[in-house]
């Protein structure tokens, strides 16, 4: 399994915003610490704050932060939004699916239980947790 660019900008920008939550962050900070193009996350902040995990603010001061705690976010709730499917193979879609095996296949089932568990625990994983080690994260994105 190999998740999208965009599942991981979007995972890093939120993490960015938990590390500063004491100030708006602005899109250029997150595009230089990460060595990120400016333009994927304009497109990324946008669309996190249409799905309620961050507040923008317009205007000359402005930025974004955290829409919520980072206690509240899941992993396992970004990738859903940011993941176009979690399908890790065609037969996982019954519409799409074209392969014969499907119905005593057992590699499918094995998948299926591979991609639950995978999901379950990004369910349980928060962005706080992942940020816990923040005064190491602090000094590693320092230019």
């Amino acid at each position: 399994m190999r998740l999208t660019q965009y599942s991981n900008y979007a995972l890093r920008t939120l993490m960015f915003a938990n590390l500063h939550s004491d100030r708006l962050c602005q899109i250029q900070e997150v595009a230089d610490a990460f060595n990120i193009s400016k333009a994927h996350l304009v497109k990324c902040v946008h669309q996190l704050g249409r799905w309620g995990f961050i507040h923008a603010v317009r205007g000359r001061n402005g930025g974004f932060r955290l829409a919520r705690p980072a206690h509240e976010i899941t992993v396992g709730a970004v990738l859903r939004k940011t993941e176009d499917t979690l399908e890790l193979v065609e037969c996982f879609n019954s519409i799409t699916n074209s392969c014969p095996l499907i119905s005593d296949c057992k590699l499918n089932r094995v998948l299926m239980r591979a991609m639950k568990n995978f999901m379950d625990e990004m369910d349980i994983v928060t962005i706080d947790d992942i940020t816990s080690n923040q005064k190491n994260l602090l000094a590693l994105l320092q230019p």
